[in-house]
């Protein structure tokens, strides 16, 4: 998968009404497509979205 393609899916995300609801999974996310366009190591990238994921969990 590359950073363009994982990119897209946090964009598709961030167009979600679901996941607009709560503003800490947008701003997780638009975190992740910060460290995505920024070059950042997958691993960080992945841990960003694993805290999103928890917060859907939560809510």
């Amino acid at each position: 998968m590359t950073p363009s393609e994982i990119a897209e899916v946090i964009r598709d995300a961030l167009e979600s009404p679901e996941l607009l609801r709560d503003r800490q999974v947008v701003k997780y996310l638009n975190e992740a497509l910060d460290a995505v366009s920024d070059g950042m190591p997958a691993d960080y990238t992945a841990m960003i979205l694993y805290s999103a994921l928890g917060r859907l969990r939560e809510g």
